[in-house]
């Protein structure tokens, strides 16, 4: 009989009022390789509850030989359905979201876009997520996307438009 034991160590970094979700980090081997993924907005996982988006990244990167992902989102506020118009964060929390995202990424091995085809058809999205990607350009080596096929898609449509932006 095998007993295998892990532990995962679990952070999260709130605004005061926590209505906002700035970065939910997960280490589960800190000898291996950490992830940043960058989603729209969070929703309500915590350091004790998880939702679906996040355990399906994590058992991702498990597989993919990874040992700590940082999550993080363009939004920082906590819905289960974002409405841009209602739920953009003010310049303030944006400013302060993206600085935790800028410094995520620099402690990242690997940085992976994961919000789908949000911002094709829609100017305000498109401009949160240029925004996003001026503060992360030091960091574009690291770039990529997990074998999600939406992540992917989404993933080479914002290089596209990262690069034709002249970054």
């Amino acid at each position: 009989m095998i007993t295998d034991k892990a532990t995962i160590k679990t952070e999260a970094i709130f605004s005061d009022d926590r209505k906002h979700r700035y970065l939910l980090r997960k280490e589960w081997d800190a000898k291996k390789k950490k992830a940043l993924v960058i989603m729209t907005n969070p929703s309500t996982a915590d350091t004790c509850m998880m939702d679906y988006t996040t355990l399906y990244i994590q058992n991702n990167l498990i597989k993919l030989d990874f040992g700590a992902v940082d999550i993080a989102n363009m939004v920082s506020k906590m819905t289960t359905k974002l409405h841009i118009k209602d739920d953009a964060d003010s310049p303030e929390v944006e400013r302060e979201n993206f600085g935790i995202i800028a410094n995520a990424a620099q402690k990242a091995d690997f940085v992976i876009i994961a919000w789908g085809k949000l911002g094709e058809n829609n100017k305000a999205v498109r401009d949160a997520q240029d925004r996003l990607l001026a503060c992360l350009k030091l960091f574009r080596r690291n770039y990529g996307s997990l074998p999600m096929k939406r992540a992917a898609r989404a993933f080479t449509l914002l290089l596209r438009r990262y690069a034709s932006l002249g970054h």
